[in-house]
């Protein structure tokens, strides 16, 4: 009796359990022949029982993109508080004499605040659109509508408030909270000041047919840049392509000349990425002080804005305006749903400042209270490998990240997280995937894309990523992370099934699969 038992036992030790549902459904998808020579990898995790249901590479360095935004976000809550808030005031630098004259200049000193922007909405919240504004030239980009200098116009009406009727001296713009010379790839210009996400929207409308001249729209429209126009409309079912000639004129204005084609009928959102934000900001301040009655006289021979001359005249005396941004659980919604590499990259620099108290050294004084805050949480720091906020170049194993995301469903502001993700099939970058599927609307998660071009080819080798959280059809609370790297792709930016879209399509079948089987 004790023999045949111990045989039944050894034979099953030796013989494999047979997979599961959920491991079946995942693995065919991974299997499919497009994926035949790219890197699958994933990892589901049982956020109560606290064990892993599903392995495939997950030790293995995947490139993840804009999956990062998850640790840039999360970190942030973390250090600073949903509710912290950025304050950009304003100053002046002499007194106001009875006719209202500022002997001296008005100073807007940087804070970091994203959000100068129409996202700013009446009742305290930010707007957003599911493909941001900053993606301009890809399809369906869309901004928030309303007066993207808004913020400034309020500064400008507060300004007038505290009497100020005319400035002799200068508008200025602070922006020594720190100094950063690296933005990553996707990132504008990283600076303390950000107006309108430090580009200029151009939206272009072709003609009704081939050979007609197309129109811009600019907004804002500032004296920082004047566009000309000498793009043409192409044939219907061409592709966009827009190509900038930027020149700098003396007095720090920009010219950029607009060559290319649209196709006929078509209109899109493009942009120009602000090369001098602080320039760009005192251009388009100065001109909403003028539109609010405040004249400005500067002498000639005025000397560059210094900071150290400047910073002894920042009391609340002598401050004439201030802006107090929506919390930071706000911006995280924002910039998680459309995955704003702006926003994202800013973080780390959050971090120094506000956290560290960094003079120098900004991203690494960043960085090394992300590494401490990870540790404390007792997750393999080994496993992930991060140079920016926003995703340029970052690698997470699956293992990791499920580990991060549990750990994240255990703090106070995981509530703010979740909501601030993408939902599958419904909103942000994932309101066009799976939207048929029985997950839409139960998949909360960050995105990450990214491609490198194969001109041997005539292709792309397309990266994507999918991380977050649901609940599924049995109730059972998961955190899941799949990647894809090195899928062999086509792309068509204005064709509705190119190669972002498949990709995408392939992970949200992974996560419905887990849905359904889990």
């Amino acid at each position: 009796m004790y023999k045949r038992f111990f045989i039944v036992l050894i034979v099953a030790l030796l013989v494999p359990f047979p997979a599961s549902a959920a491991e079946t459904a995942i693995d065919q998808i991974a299997s499919r022949p497009e994926l035949k020579h790219a890197v699958v990898a994933g990892e589901v995790y049982d956020l109560d029982d606290r064990r892993v249901l599903y392995r495939r590479n997950a030790e293995t360095f995947m490139e993840s993109a804009s999956n990062t935004k998850l640790l840039s976000y999360g970190t942030s809550l973390a250090l600073l508080g949903p509710d912290f808030r950025w304050t950009t005031p304003v100053y002046r630098t002499g007194p106001v004499d009875s006719s209202g004259t500022l002997h001296g200049d008005v100073v807007l000193v940087a804070s970091g605040d994203p959000n100068l922007s129409q996202r700013l909405q009446p009742d305290g919240t930010l707007a957003f659109e599911n493909v941001d504004h900053a993606d301009g030239g890809s399809r369906g980009a869309r901004a928030v509508p309303g007066d993207p200098l808004i913020v400034l116009r309020q500064l400008a009406a507060q300004v007038v408030q505290s009497g100020v009727k005319h400035v002799d001296g200068r508008v200025a713009v602070d922006d020594s909270l720190f100094t950063v010379q690296y933005a990553g790839p996707w990132a504008t210009q990283l600076s303390p000041i950000v107006v309108n996400d430090n580009v200029v929207d151009i939206t272009v409308t072709a003609g009704a047919n081939a050979g007609d001249p197309p129109s811009i729209a600019v907004s804002p429209q500032t004296p920082y840049v004047k566009f000309i126009d000498k793009m043409a409309t192409g044939a219907p079912g061409s592709e966009y392509a827009q190509t900038p000639t930027d020149v700098t004129n003396a007095d720090g204005t920009h010219t950029v000349t607009l060559t290319g084609t649209i196709p006929a009928g078509l209109t899109m959102l493009d942009s120009y990425q602000v090369p001098e934000p602080r320039v760009f900001a005192e251009m388009a301040f100065a001109m909403v002080l003028k539109d609010a009655g405040v004249t400005v006289t500067t002498p000639s021979n005025s000397p560059p804005f210094s900071h150290d001359a400047a910073s002894a005249s920042y009391t609340i005396a002598n401050r004439v305006a201030q802006h107090v941004s929506p919390p930071l659980a706000q911006d995280a919604r924002i910039t998680l749903k459309v995955s704003q590499n702006l926003h994202a990259a800013l973080q780390p620099l959050m971090w120094a400042v506000y956290v560290a108290h960094a003079k120098q050294d900004y991203l690494k004084a960043g960085f090394a209270q992300e590494h401490a805050l990870l540790q404390r949480a007792g997750l393999d720091v080994e496993s992930a490998s991060q140079q920016d906020g926003d995703g340029g170049f970052a690698f997470f194993t699956p293992d990791f990240m499920v580990h991060y995301l549990a750990w994240m469903s255990k703090q106070s502001w995981y509530p703010v997280l979740l909501h601030a993700l993408p939902v599958l099939g419904v909103d942000g970058t994932l309101y066009e995937f799976e939207r048929n599927s029985p997950a839409k609307g139960k998949v909360f998660a960050k995105t990450g894309t990214d491609d490198y071009q194969d001109l041997l080819n005539d292709r792309y080798l397309m990266i994507k990523a999918l991380a977050g959280y649901m609940t599924t059809r049995s109730g059972r609370h998961i955190a899941f992370s799949f990647s894809i790297n090195q899928m062999p792709v086509r792309l068509s930016m204005y064709e509705g099934k190119d190669g972002y879209h498949q990709a995408g399509e392939l992970l949200g079948e992974m996560a419905t699969a887990a849905y359904l089987t889990y």
